[in-house]
């Protein structure tokens, strides 16, 4: 991983016109060493040239700046892993306490064989005995309203309250 960290910190590094560093064999160690902690595809996002520190730092960047770009690329696996973690040990929790009370959750099989294909949903109640629905259509609304013109007025006055 060293080697590795190395040589994307050369790239990094390459990327920029001059260097300011005191001792650039120290900075250059001291890069590497924070690229080295963290894992290859991390590296390579925050060491591109397109994509990473030297499309976003016109200068040499402090080894504070190149951890924080490195905790920040890594962030969103971190958050996963530790999503991962709270669901595991929250449905660990769950079966423990269901044990302890006796309860056992059925399967998916048992509960399709319990409730049917349609989890006991009846998507078709009564359709056969109902008329289908239709919508009147704009000359059937003119003919309502003309002939009942108190309607028109009565949508149009204020409403109290």
């Amino acid at each position: 991983m060293t080697r590795y960290a190395a040589a994307r910190a050369k790239i990094l590094l390459g990327c920029y016109r001059t260097g300011d560093a005191n001792d650039p064999e120290t900075y250059v160690a001291a890069i590497t060493a924070v690229l080295a902690h963290y894992p290859e595809d991390i590296i390579t996002r925050v060491t591109h040239p397109v994509t990473g520190l030297p499309s976003k730092v016109g200068w040499l960047p402090t080894v504070k700046e190149v951890h924080d770009a490195c905790d920040e690329a890594a962030a969103p696996a971190f958050r996963q892993q530790q999503r991962a973690k709270q669901i595991a040990e929250t449905l660990a929790e769950r079966e423990a306490i269901e044990a302890q009370r006796g309860q056992v959750r059925p399967s998916l099989e048992q509960l399709k064989e319990k409730y049917g294909p349609n989890w006991g949903l009846d998507l078709d109640p009564g359709k056969k005995d109902r008329p289908a629905f239709k919508a009147p259509s704009w000359d059937d609304i003119a003919q309502t309203y003309k002939a009942d013109p108190s309607l028109i007025a009565r949508l149009t006055e204020p409403r109290e309250g």
